[in-house]
């Protein structure tokens, strides 16, 4: 109970912080936080989770700035009197399905490499955790812009 407690002081008391400032790492450091606590680790699976974890987060990070400077690119473009060619749109189309097929080809690695060192429950409630801490910071951004 008093873990449980003091889970729930720690998390409003970070959400607050990363609403001011917005920080990447503070925001990674609740999110392994999160997930530490709802996967329930044991040590061992700890150690072999963490650097298979945080791989395909690095992984997936680096597709999710080539996906933006996709966007960016395409938007750039679209100011522009001329736009996009055919070519171009046609190559931007191409250049978001490979991202997306990478990004999907790293969630199964994900999950086939956890498959060794954790039992599949264990990744079942990672699914879940992730998808909660997703909303939950969705939540929390959008109660903000209400709130200014």
């Amino acid at each position: 109970m008093k873990k449980i407690v003091l889970l729930i002081c720690f998390t409003c008391f970070s959400i607050g912080a990363f609403a001011q400032h917005g920080s990447r790492e503070k925001i990674k450091a609740f999110k392994i936080a999160y997930i530490t606590e709802k996967l329930d680790l044991t040590s061992k699976e700890a150690q072999q989770f963490w650097p298979i974890y945080n791989a395909h987060e690095e992984t997936v990070g680096k597709l999710r700035r080539q996906e933006r400077k996709l966007i960016r690119r395409i938007k750039e473009a679209n100011d522009t009197p001329a736009g996009l060619s055919d070519t171009e749109a046609e190559d931007a189309i191409n250049s978001f399905l490979e991202v997306e097929e990478q990004k999907s080809q790293s969630r199964k690695k994900l999950i086939v490499d956890l498959k060794k060192v954790m039992p599949s429950k264990k990744i079942l409630k990672l699914i879940k955790a992730e998808a909660d801490f997703h909303k939950r910071m969705l939540a929390r951004i959008k109660e903000r812009r209400k709130r200014h």
